[in-house]
């Protein structure tokens, strides 16, 4: 069952019964030994997505309105196109969420007011960015300042490397994909 409503310039606002399936991506990050994984959206200064917590939009910007909001950017960004994925900063992570509560589509995706991550995959972000989803599975997590953790491949490591970035750590991906999954109680995404 859908509705749809229009406010303000004529966006859509779905309310559905079902929530919307969509793509996002997220840094990570964690300790050393791979414990304590976080979920952090690509844009800076957002809010990490806790583990087995429902995610909550909220508008840095204007107090005055609950987000996701019509006249606003705010909200828990989401895409129908896992293409447009592959120009977000950074990526470490691929997933396939769930969006309800208000939600507002728009031409790249949808803002919605509640998230929760579906499927999880870590992702090289530098296969991602020049070839596809389906290439970019990493060998190894590099544990760098920060804890923020960088999956890899092997070719992106060596050339990380030789370009100085050495990380302090390195874990098998393999690892930290089951540790993510099972920190946030989802499955594996298999693109």
């Amino acid at each position: 069952m859908k509705t749809a409503t229009s406010f303000g310039h004529g966006l859509p606002v779905r309310t559905e019964v079902e929530p919307i399936l969509a793509w996002r991506s997220w840094t990570l990050t964690g300790r050393r030994d791979g414990d304590g994984l976080l979920l952090r959206p690509v844009t800076a200064g957002s809010r990490a997505w806790r583990p087995r917590e429902i995610a909550q939009a909220t508008c840095r910007l204007a107090w005055s309105h609950e987000a996701p909001h019509v006249d606003c950017s705010c909200g828990l960004h989401a895409t129908h196109d896992l293409d447009l994925l592959r120009r977000t900063r950074c990526p470490a992570v691929l997933g396939r969420v769930a969006l309800w509560g208000r939600v507002i589509e728009h031409e790249h995706g949808y803002r919605a007011r509640f998230a929760y991550p579906q499927l999880l995959t870590l992702i090289c972000q530098f296969c991602f960015w020049q070839e596809s989803a389906a290439a970019s599975r990493p060998d190894v997590v590099s544990w760098y300042a920060r804890d923020l953790l960088v999956p890899m491949c092997v070719r992106h490591l060596g050339v990380a490397e030789t370009n100085g970035m050495r990380p302090r750590r390195i874990i098998p991906a393999a690892i930290i994909d089951l540790r993510l999954r099972e920190t946030y109680a989802v499955d594996a995404l298999i693109v």
